[in-house]
This record gives structure tokens, C-alpha cells and sequence, in this order.
């Protein structure tokens, strides 16, 4: 078992090809707001300017439900100043071909500093200038007066299925800054760069299935909020002028991506630590080095390569301030291991700053290897729960609808909304179960269900049977807070299952089944407002047990009721966890027992004093 964390102490979505759109059907959805020609007067000819239709369709959303979805369809929606996204808000494109934001040539604003197209925010003010723009260097933190940059409060932002494109005379352009919190991801991108500075600037969570093409650098970031790692999956890059990625402090996770054609991979700020892992992933034609490590003798600097492929990339690392170069073995070759570091040499040992570099040259390039995150199915065998009798009115109890629906349907489509339940809804071995918005697509159990009270062991809503193909993404499971034999799920299914953008809600961030955000604390911070809501009341929140395995991707699992976000118990099946957000428990974040064959990537861990001074 391979575990990479971070941890602090504090005062799902699939991959598809790219350039195929993920999505090639409109997905019907009585709470989405859906970006037309005759409402919002876009063209979407790549000619006019759109940006004041898709503005507006944002903030239509944010003036009604407050969160929830923007559905845009296929065409070329030219820009010429900057779109924000407020907080809570995913933006996904449709079609046959996925949408694309164009950013024409030479378009004023764009050509100095930083100028970025979409703009994920921390709150919508009453008012403010029409563009952000840095006015600092690139790398640097940026300032706006006005519209607040995304924080660490800002869950669930996310742009799925959308690809930009920036013309020439544009060298300070952005497509996207996304310096989001918990579920903030994006997703299913192509980002056609040229002149352009960068695709992202200052990353942020989760970047899924994303592709650059040119531009001085794919990824532009430092420390993400407010400390938290960023990791990327199943993505490629290809020629940039500097780097693919340039960061310092992003605590950087790289599972599953490509290099082609470019100077360096990773470029490490001078006089900044980096915490990188880079697994499973491929160079060629680097021209290099490969890796640009700074900041080389501190603490704080610690450099994971397992199981990376390389061609025609001579210098596979460099070390900034000593000069040292770790070369590759030959026009092809695989890098086993590298790590540097502060390295202990047993229990108690004093630490010292080691490097040890393992590659051995390969007669051939093998070949690619699957994404690590599996396809969802067509959207055309989607079947949505809403003409199937489902309210999702956070009133009414559908236990029984739903119960029928998974019998008669292998893919279920859940538009947002609040679905209550009083008992278990136990998937078939085949059954799949899609949302698009973890926190506003939900099954509440409501408090004091009596279906979830007194005597009797651990009760899930959710439960995933022994060697099932399942796949849960994009919804939240609501457990409530007097329910004492209540848990998010149980997850029995097999080694190719996965689950995926979902939300085991409870504590902070938490909308509730009135659509409400919740406080998690009373007046003194030692309890929650409502005392009959105990703190560490009820099971853990994701349980995968029984011979459980499978992917588990991009969760955010902090309700202080349970006991621990994620126990893995009783298993040998294999397993991965990439960036889940274990947090604000009382005793225990994440607990494994008697588990084999798992590896945990970017595990998360944060508490507040209050709750957590003793997990």
C-alpha cells in the first residue's frame, strides 16, 4: 500500500478522448439554466461578441438557485472581456462537437500582463470592472479590488466539456483561473493556446482529461487554496515554449499524463519548494531537463517519480542551485524511482537530504496505458429519473420510486434536486448513477427517520454490491444529523468500479435538504446550533468493505457526525484514492483495517480546533 497525504491543522466525473465532446446530447434539467440563442442573444458563430449572453446566463443561476448548472451547446462563443463564474456554479458544454470560447485576435486587454477569459470567483459583488487583470508578473499573486478571487470557501465551481481557443497577439492571456476549494474541477478540455501565456493560471482541487496545445505554459500556479494540493489526471501537453507546468508550493499530484514536445514538464519556481508526485506518466522529445527541481536542500521540498517513460529526453532532472543533472538512460528509457528529499533511515533516525534516482533503458516505448479514470457511458443510454415519477422536492419520501427504477434501469441520469429517502437503495451489480452537481443532486435522509434510528448495526444509503461494475459520480449523500445507525455507503463493488465527484454531506459546505447552507457550529464552537445533532453520532461516512475496491476520485467527505470520512476495512481488492478530502472529524479521518493492494494519491486531511483538536 502507497500513501501520499497532506494534511493541515486549521484555526467525477470521467475521461473521454480529446476533442470529443463528452456530452453529445442536451441533458434535460428543470433547475439548469440553459444558454440559447433567443434568451441570452448569443451567436455562437465565432464572429459575434457572446460575452454578455454568457454572463448573463451565469448569473441567472446565481440569482435563482444560487448553485447549480450552466448547460451550454455546441458552437464558437468569441469573448472580449472576462466571464465570471460565481461560486457553486459548473459550466458544461453539449453537442456533437463540444463548445469552444474564442478569444479573437489581437482582442484589447489581452496582450500584457494577465488577461483571463473565465474567471471563477469567490463572491458576485454589486459591482466591479468587466476585466480581470493582473497587474503583477505572471506567477505572482494578482489583484482585483472588486470581484474576489476564489478561496477557500468556494465548492463545487467546476467547466466540463469546453474547449478554448486563443488567437494571435495575445501574449497575456489566460483561458481559465481556478483557484477553487473542494469539487471545484475541470474537466473534458481542450485548450488551443498559440500566443497565449497560459490555459490555467493558479490551479486549483481537481483537472480531469484536460489537453494544451502551445502557449508559453499549459498550467501557470503556486499554493493553491489555502494550502491544499492540485492534482492532475489522464491529461496531456504538448508545445509549450517554457514548460508544460509551471508551479511552486502547488503541492502537485501527476497521475496518467503526457509530455511531448516541450522544454521541461516541470518547472519549479527558483527559491520555492514543491511537494510533486508524478506517477504512470510519459515524455518525448523533452528537450530538457524533464523536471527542474529548486529549492534543493530544504525540508519542504520533496520530489515522487514512480513509473515514468521516457524518449528522446536526455536530462530527465536538474537541480536548480547545485547544477546537478540526473541523465537518462538512453533514447528510451524508465524511470523506476526518483526521490529527493529529507530521508529517514529508520524509526527515531535524524533525517538528511537524499537523492535516489533508479532508471533503466528500454529497447522500446511501451505502449499508452488506459485512463485511470473510466468512461461514463453514452449520454444517449441515460435514463433520466425525472419522468420515472421522481420529485427531488426535499419533502417527499421516494424510497420506493427509486428502488423501482434501479430494478428497471442499468444507467440513471439524476437532474439536481433533493431526492429523501427512509431506507437503503442497494444497486445492482451493473447499475450506474450520474449527477452532475454533488452538491445540489441529492439523496437526504432526513433527521430522525425512523428507518435509520434505534437498535440494529450500521445502515447505508447507498450501498454497492459485492463485485459490482458500478459507477456513482456527481451526487451527495445526506445522512442528517440524528440518525445513529445511518452512513453515506458501503462499497462492495469490484476493482474496476468507481465513484467519483460525490459528497458525503454534513458540517461545512453543506446545503441541506431545504436547499439552506447549514452552520456547523453553535455559539461557543463545541457543538453543532442544533444540540440534539451530536458530533461523531454515526458510522463512517464511506465505508468500502467486503472485498471492496475500485477508483474513488475527486470526494470531499468532512461531516463531523461520522466517525471517520473513509474507512477501507476487510479487503484485498485492489484500490486507488486520488484527492479525497477526508476532514473535520471528531476522532478519525480516514481509517484502513486488514487492506491490501490500495494506493491513496493526494488524501486530504484538515480539521478545525474546535472539532478535530484531538482526530
Amino acid at each position: 500500500m502507497k500513501v501520499f497525504i497532506c494534511g493541515l491543522l486549521l484555526g467525477v466525473i470521467a475521461s473521454g478522448s480529446s476533442g470529443v465532446s463528452y456530452y453529445k446530447m442536451r441533458l434535460e434539467d428543470p433547475k439548469a439554466v440553459y444558454v440559447t440563442k433567443e434568451q441570452y442573444r448569443v451567436a455562437g458563430d465565432g464572429s459575434a461578441d457572446d460575452s454578455e449572453g454568457l454572463q448573463a446566463a451565469i448569473n441567472k443561476v446565481q440569482e435563482t438557485t444560487g448553485e447549480g448548472i450552466v448547460f451550454l451547446p455546441e458552437g464558437r462563443y468569441r469573448i472580449t472581456r472576462t466571464i465570471y463564474v460565481w461560486p457553486g456554479i459548473r459550466v458544461i458544454g453539449y453537442g456533437p462537437n463540444r463548445p469552444v470560447i474564442v478569444l479573437g485576435d489581437r482582442t484589447p486587454g489581452f496582450q500584457e500582463g494577465i488577461g483571463v477569459m473565465v474567471f471563477f470567483a469567490g463572491f458576485r459583488p454589486t459591482g466591479g470592472p468587466r476585466m480581470f487583470r493582473g497587474i503583477t508578473p505572471p506567477g505572482t499573486a494578482p489583484h482585483n479590488p472588486s470581484i474576489s478571487d476564489a478561496n477557500p470557501g468556494t465548492f463545487y465551481s467546476g467547466m466540463s466539456n469546453v474547449d478554448f481557443e486563443i488567437g494571435e497577439g495575445n501574449a497575456g492571456a489566460v483561458a481559465v483561473r481556478a483557484h477553487f476549494a473542494q469539487h471545484g474541477i475541470l474537466a473534458h478540455m481542450d485548450f488551443r493556446l498559440g500566443p497565449a501565456l497560459a490555459g490555467i493560471h493558479d490551479a486549483g482541487n481537481i483537472g480531469e482529461d484536460l489537453h494544451f496545445h502551445g502557449g508559453r505554459y499549459g498550467i501557470l500556479t503556486k499554493k493553491p487554496s489555502p494550502a491544499w494540493q492540485y492534482t492532475l489526471v489522464d491529461s496531456t501537453f504538448e508545445g509549450q515554449r517554457e514548460a508544460a507546468i509551471r508551479t511552486n508550493e502547488a503541492q502537485l499530484t501527476v497521475l496518467h499524463c503526457e509530455f511531448r514536445n516541450v522544454p521541461t514538464a516541470v518547472l519549479i519556481d527558483e527559491k520555492y519548494s514543491e511537494w510533486l508526485w508524478i506517477k504512470d506518466s510519459r515524455l518525448e522529445r523533452v528537450s530538457g531537463p524533464a523536471i527542474i527541481i529548486s529549492n534543493e536542500g530544504s525540508r519542504l521540498t520533496q520530489i515522487n517519480v514512480e513509473d515514468v517513460y521516457a524518449s528522446s529526453t536526455p536530462v530527465f532532472a536538474r537541480f536548480r542551485e547545485s547544477g546537478k543533472a540526473l541523465t537518462g538512460a538512453g533514447a528510451a528509457y524508465h524511470v523506476k524511482s526518483l526521490t529527493h528529499g529529507l530521508t529517514l533511515a529508520g524509526m527515531g533516525a535524524v533525517g538528511v537530504t537524499k537523492t535516489n534516482f533508479n532508471a533503466v533503458p528500454l529497447q522500446a516505448m511501451p505502449a499508452k496505458g488506459a485512463n485511470w479514470i473510466v468512461e461514463l457511458p453514452p449520454a444517449g443510454s441515460w435514463v433520466n429519473v425525472r419522468p420515472l415519477g421522481l420529485k427531488g422536492d426535499g419533502k417527499t419520501d421516494e424510497t420506493a420510486l427509486w428502488k423501482k427504477a434501479v430494478a428497471e434501469h442499468k444507467v440513471l441520469y439524476v437532474p439536481c434536486g433533493r431526492y429523501v429517502v427512509s431506507g437503503t437503495i442497494e444497486l445492482r451489480p451493473d447499475t450506474v448513477l450520474i449527477g452532475l452537481h454533488p452538491g445540489e443532486t441529492q439523496l437526504d435522509v432526513l433527521d430522525g427517520t425512523a428507518g435509520f434510528q434505534g437498535p440494529g448495526g450500521p445502515k447505508p444509503v447507498l450501498l454497492a454490491p459485492r463485485g459490482g461494475r458500478n459507477i456513482v459520480t456527481g451526487i451527495g449523500l445526506y445522512t442528517g444529523g440524528i440518525n445513529s445507525r445511518a452512513f453515506g455507503a458501503q462499497w462492495m463493488a469490484g476493482k474496476d468500479s468507481l465513484m467519483a465527484d460525490v459528497r458525503f454531506l454534513g458540517g461545512h459546505g453543506t446545503r441541506g435538504p431545504d436547499g439552506r447552507r447549514e452552520n456547523p457550529y453553535n455559539s461557543n464552537l463545541s457543538g453543532d446550533p442544533n444540540p440534539a445533532r451530536k458530533w461523531d453520532s454515526q458510522f463512517h461516512s464511506l465505508w468500502v468493505t467486503h472485498g471492496g475496491g475500485g477508483t474513488f476520485f475527486n470526494l470531499w467527505t468532512p461531516s463531523t457526525f461520522a466517525q471517520s470520512g473513509l474507512c477501507i476495512s476487510d479487503t484485498k481488492t485492489p484500490g486507488r484514492v486520488i484527492m479525497v478530502s477526508a476532514e473535520h472529524h471528531v476522532r478519525t479521518e480516514a481509517k484502513l483495517d486488514q487492506v491490501e493492494n490500495w494506493e491513496l494519491y493526494a488524501l486530504q486531511t484538515e480539521g478545525e480546533r474546535w472539532e478535530s483538536e484531538a482526530a
